[in-house]
């Protein structure tokens, strides 16, 4: 998209419909309290009149405030960014959360300083959280692939899957955080959050991304 031809439509509606709207919008104003102070008290104004100006009024208002809330959103537009966002499009975004896994080997990175500790298995959970398969770690190993393998030596199923630190031990999950990559291949805007695809399929919000590579 033509960052340029965006920025110029911004100034089109600051200084076209917007500047007309408002300039309207207290004139309107001006001339309905002007009418109410100066009406005959003997013979005041009729309701239908009065409720038909109110809603024109009304009418105007959000007139205005419609369009000032599309110039706020061109001159973001058009300040650059939308072009940030679009440099994210095939680059590698590494997140901690869900993987959707596809039947391709999954890659899983040990975030922190020091990898993974010791006496530490990695943990592959379903979307219920129920463990489906363990694998062993080093001291310090910074990353492990899951070639989608459950423990009972089967192949899993397709779907969203999720990794977590436990203590060989007794099982209790440690803090260290698990992530994942995948290239980004399309930035959505949802609302006040952006969203991105990534090309496994999963989609994560803008603020879960750890970092870009």
């Amino acid at each position: 998209m033509d960052v340029t031809s965006i920025g110029q439509t911004s100034e089109k509606v600051d200084s076209g419909n917007v500047g007309a709207t408002t300039s309207d919008f207290e004139t309107f104003l001006r001339m309905l309290t002007t009418q109410i102070q100066n009406q005959d008290p003997l013979s005041p104004m009729e309701a239908e009149k009065f409720a038909s100006q109110l809603a024109s009024f009304s009418m105007v208002e959000q007139q205005t405030l419609t369009n000032q809330k599309l110039e706020a959103v061109l001159q973001g537009l058009s300040s650059g960014g939308l072009a940030g966002y679009s440099g994210l499009v095939g680059r590698e975004a590494v997140h901690a959360g869900a993987v959707r896994f596809s039947g391709a080997a999954v890659e899983f990175e040990i975030e922190g300083t020091g990898g993974a500790p010791e006496n530490a298995i990695l943990a592959v959970l379903d979307d219920d959280g129920g463990p489906v398969a363990e694998l062993a770690l080093g001291a310090g190993q910074e990353r492990v692939t899951w070639d989608g393998t459950a423990s009972d030596g089967l192949s899993v199923m397709p779907g969203i899957y999720e990794a977590e630190l436990r203590r060989i031990s007794d099982g209790e999950a440690l803090e260290n955080p698990v992530a994942t990559s995948a290239v980004v291949e399309e930035v959505r805007f949802s609302g006040d959050e952006v969203e991105l695809l990534l090309a496994d399929g999963s989609v994560i919000p803008e603020s879960g991304v750890s970092k870009l590579r």
